[in-house]
């Protein structure tokens, strides 16, 4: 597995995989019309966007296995005064989830956070129906802080969680060390 930053030429696959991320995670809270028919021109345009413009604070790594991006992570540092740097997304194909890609995108995010952001922390939204992702970030040391909501764009209102890492010092070490 090779993990690098993104480019411009990666947006199609990052798009693709996002697109299959939400259709296989977000299946119960989005409708599937919107899945099928909106989420594919959405999120090539997110990645181009992104991609071909990026914000200063921006960070986008992904996981290639044998030229194939399995795995994405985007992250905005010192986006909020409280919390840190915000991680944006992270997606891995869903073939090899359990097998350290998460775990090794996490890990760089963190590195880049600290160096662009030094002592602060770390945090993201999770839906509230999406246990697995919770377990994963519980096992690196996040900490629910508060309930929320996310007013999706298919007009859903689907309940989260916003998970806290309060430096991204030890989640580094510990998503290192596995």
């Amino acid at each position: 597995m090779n993990l690098r930053l993104a480019t411009l030429e990666d947006a199609e696959a990052i798009a693709a995989l996002h697109t299959a991320s939400w259709r296989s995670t977000y299946g119960s809270v989005l409708s599937t019309a919107y899945l099928e028919q909106s989420v594919p021109s959405e999120r090539r345009a997110v990645w181009d966007q992104r991609l071909a413009s990026p914000k200063a604070n921006q960070c986008v790594v992904i996981v290639e296995r044998e030229t194939v991006v399995v795995g994405f992570a985007c992250v905005f540092a010192a986006e909020h005064a409280q919390w840190g740097s915000y991680l944006d997304n992270l997606h891995v194909s869903s073939a090899l989830q359990k097998q350290g890609v998460g775990t090794a995108l996490i890990a760089a995010v963190a590195q880049w956070c600290e160096l662009q952001a030094p002592g602060r922390g770390l945090y993201l939204s999770v839906n509230q129906s999406n246990i697995t992702a919770q377990q994963f970030y519980y096992r690196l040391g996040a900490r629910s802080a508060e309930s929320s909501v996310w007013n999706a764009p298919d007009g859903s209102t689907v309940p989260t969680f916003w998970f806290v890492w309060e430096s991204v010092v030890p989640l580094a070490a510990k998503a290192a060390n596995g």
